[in-house]
C-alpha cells in the first residue's frame, strides 16, 4: 500500500476548482512540509537494518508518511464540511424565524444547495483510487513493524443520502414544522458524527508518527545489538 502525496491544497469557501488545505496534525512542530523522520535519521535506520531488506524497510517508512498526509488531507475536507453544517444550521434558524416566504424560499434554496456541496467534497476526497469519507471505497490499511501491526480505518461517507449523514431534503420549504425539525436534528447529528471522524484522525496521524519514531529507535537498537555481536565473535 503506498499513497503519493498530492499537490499542496489550498482552502476556500467553495468546493468548485479548490482543495482544502491541509491541516496540521500530530507533532508537526515545524509545519505540515516538514518530514515525519529527517533524511539523515531514515538513512541510519536502513543502515542499521542491514539484516533485512532495506527497500523493505524504506517502504515501510514511506507508507506510514504517505498514510499521515492521507489523513491530513481527509481532516482537511472534513473542516470544510464542518463549515458547510454550521452553515446550514445557522439557515434553517434563520428561515424559522423569517416572516417573508421570498427570504425563506431563498434559505430553503441555499441550505440545499449548502448540503449537495457534501456530496461534492467527498468526491473531491479521492485520492490514489481511496477515499476516506466514500463508503464504498477500501478501507485505509497499513501493516508496520515486528510483529506484523495493522492499522486499519475504515471509510466515513460524508455525503448527504441515505448511506452517509442521512439529511433529508426540503420538500415543503419552511411550511412544514414538523420535516425541518427533522432536518434540524439530522444537522445537529451530523455535526457531531463528522467532528468525532475528524479527532479520530487527528489522534491517529498522531500515532502513526510515534510508531515511526519507535520503530526506527528499535531497528537502530537492533542493530547495534547485532553491531555488538560480531564485535564479540
Amino acid at each position: 500500500m503506498l499513497f503519493h502525496k498530492p499537490p499542496s491544497p489550498t482552502r476556500s469557501r467553495r468546493d468548485a476548482g479548490h482543495e482544502a488545505r491541509p491541516r496540521a496534525v500530530g507533532p508537526r512542530p515545524n509545519g505540515p512540509d516538514t518530514p515525519l523522520m529527517e533524511p539523515a535519521a531514515l538513512s541510519r535506520a536502513l543502515r542499521h537494518a542491514a539484516w533485512r531488506d532495506p527497500r523493505t524497510e524504506r517502504k515501510k517508512f514511506t507508507e506510514v508518511y504517505s498514510a499521515v498526509r492521507t489523513l491530513e488531507r481527509t481532516a482537511a475536507y472534513l473542516d470544510q464540511a464542518l463549515e458547510r453544517l454550521a452553515e446550514v444550521a445557522e439557515a434553517l434558524r434563520i428561515g424559522q424565524t423569517t416572516e417573508h416566504d421570498l427570504m425563506r424560499g431563498l434559505q430553503a434554496a441555499r441550505i440545499e444547495e449548502l448540503l449537495d456541496s457534501l456530496d461534492r467534497l467527498s468526491k473531491m476526497a479521492a485520492e490514489g483510487g481511496l477515499n476516506l469519507l466514500n463508503s464504498e471505497s477500501d478501507s485505509l490499511y497499513l501493516d508496520f513493524g515486528h510483529e506484523a501491526f495493522r492499522y486499519v480505518l475504515p471509510p466515513f461517507d460524508l455525503r448527504r443520502g441515505p448511506k452517509g449523514l442521512n439529511i433529508p431534503q426540503i420538500k415543503d420549504g419552511f411550511e412544514n414544522s414538523s420535516e425541518i425539525q427533522t432536518i434540524s436534528q439530522a444537522v445537529a447529528l451530523a455535526q457531531v458524527r463528522v467532528g468525532q471522524f475528524a479527532a479520530r484522525l487527528s489522534h491517529d496521524a498522531g500515532m502513526l508518527v510515534r510508531m515511526a519514531k519507535t520503530y526506527e529507535a528499535d531497528i537502530s537498537g537492533t542493530g547495534e545489538d547485532d553491531a555488538t555481536r560480531d564485535g564479540t565473535d
